[in-house]
């Protein structure tokens, strides 16, 4: 009868350091830990494990549960937008380099399992991301893991505004402007060889006068910048 009372707690698959790192970060709290264990190891880490895992699989299913959950939000918050700027945002969001992001402001890339060596994984942590919410939704169903996206991610880790402002592109609105005005306008773009780094300069002429100078690490980036600096100067007015 003793005994019963003093029955040894079952030993946890996930160090107490990751648990915490889900209640506290993402909210919520593991049943089946075995599937969370799974989320965090990658394929290259099956050469040295004992159990077959991987996250590839759970990886597959947050890619898809992410994608319609940032939907849904996007769809939600923004009721007057069409579905052209909708795709284009959420695209945004969930792109490998922005779920990358989140992953490392989170701390995600402390946990996973992974053989080291000279390979970089350069997704390794965004497909970490998506395969722990593969997990969530496992383990906990549908409602738990979209509030945890929401709460946790899409409302406290995520600058929307920020996204929308890198997404804007700028060439395309003056290129617009000036051709509703019947006025053509030239981009003037070479490379800065006094420079150690490349660097662009863009030069913007209507006619034959300057309205817009623009830099950047690429010929993009540079006419971007200038066709942003047009933009800014008539919003000034």
């Amino acid at each position: 009868m003793i005994s019963f009372f003093f029955k040894k707690k079952k030993s946890s698959l996930l160090s107490e350091k990751f648990l915490n790192f889900l209640a506290l970060k993402l909210g919520v709290k593991p049943v089946n830990e075995r599937l969370y264990l799974e989320a965090i190891t990658h394929s290259s880490y099956k050469n040295i494990q004992k159990n077959n895992l991987d996250n590839e699989r759970l990886e597959f299913l947050g890619d898809a549960f992410i994608s319609l959950t940032v939907a849904n939000y996007l769809y939600d918050i923004y009721p007057n937008d069409n579905e052209g700027y909708l795709t284009q945002l959420r695209a945004k969001i969930v792109s490998r380099e922005n779920l990358n992001k989140i992953g490392q402001d989170l701390g995600l890339q402390e946990f996973i399992l992974y053989q080291k060596s000279s390979n970089s994984y350069k997704s390794l942590v965004g497909n970490t991301f998506e395969a722990l919410y593969g997990a969530i939704l496992i383990d906990l169903g549908i409602e738990k893991a979209k509030k945890s996206i929401e709460d946790f991610i899409l409302k406290s880790n995520l600058d929307i505004d920020k996204i929308i402002l890198e997404n804007q592109d700028y060439k395309s609105e003056v290129l617009m402007m000036y051709q509703k005005k019947g006025s053509k306008i030239s981009f003037n773009t070479i490379r800065d060889d006094n420079t150690e780094k490349i660097w662009f300069s863009s030069t913007i002429l209507e006619r034959e006068t300057i309205i817009g100078k623009g830099n950047g690490s690429s010929k993009k980036s540079a006419e971007q910048n200038a066709c942003k600096y047009i933009l800014n100067e008539i919003s000034s007015f």
